[in-house]
């Protein structure tokens, strides 16, 4: 059956953007805007969306600035709690964590979306915070595949090759909420064409950002701060990281 393309851009939604990522909100969507290569394509009172292009590859990469009524820690939690992602990212089937540092996570991730078949990647995510003057800290997600450390390539399953982007994490509104940049260009392992595509990462970001506002709701992210921090440095305690 053939599905007309707006339909089955939808459908590849989350297969582009499950793998998954300011003072104040306008002053972020300034500092994009004035970079000459990015192009503001949507906007509303809670999302901007641009794009550029890239030489050599089809597809345009995306950012996304937005805001989420929730601290940046919380919202840190929620991005980096891939074990959850099942249960809240849409045909996400599987997650499998192989291996867990204080400032890195290596995770396998399948999908299985209808109408293209399933699909998977490994990916390596680093992670760091910067503190300000005033006391407050930025955290940065950043991740790139790692197909070769993960689980090896099926025959009936499609293996992203293209899927790298970051998280930006800032506290506003005095830290209880966070104005979140999510940068991503991927293909989703190819296999439809680029129009496609990048209309899907358009209409997807959306989603993404809805799923992460949903979940960073949840009381369990709100684990007291200070023993998240203590945990944290148990972990490097034990584990000899620095």
């Amino acid at each position: 059956m053939t599905l007309p393309c707006k339909s089955l851009a939808k459908r590849t939604v989350v297969t582009v953007f499950v793998l998954t990522g300011f003072c104040v909100f306008n002053s972020g969507n300034r500092a994009v805007a004035d970079d000459p290569e990015w192009e503001q394509i949507s906007k509303n009172d809670s999302l901007t969306i641009f794009t550029r292009t890239h030489p050599g590859i089809a597809v345009k990469e995306i950012r996304a600035v937005g805001s989420i009524d929730a601290p940046n820690w919380v919202v840190r939690k929620v991005v980096d709690g891939v074990e959850d992602y099942p249960s809240f990212m849409p045909y996400l089937t599987k997650t499998q964590v192989i291996e867990r540092k204080d400032r890195e996570v290596i995770s396998y991730f399948r999908l299985d979306p209808p109408f293209i078949g399933p699909r998977d990647v490994t990916v390596a995510v680093s992670n760091h915070g910067e503190k300000r003057e005033d006391g407050s800290v930025v955290y940065q997600l950043h991740w790139a595949p790692v197909n070769g450390i993960g689980p090896p390539p099926s025959r009936d399953i499609t293996r992203i090759t293209l899927d790298e982007g970051s998280w930006k994490l800032e506290p506003a509104d005095g830290g209880k909420k966070t104005i979140a940049t999510y940068t991503i260009l991927t293909d989703g392992g190819g296999g439809l064409p680029p129009f496609v595509i990048n209309f899907a990462n358009r209409q997807g970001v959306e989603n993404l950002f809805a799923a992460v506002r949903k979940q960073a709701a949840l009381p369990k992210y709100f684990q007291n701060r200070e023993e998240a921090s203590l945990n944290a440095a148990n972990e490097r305690e034990r584990t000899g990281t620095p």
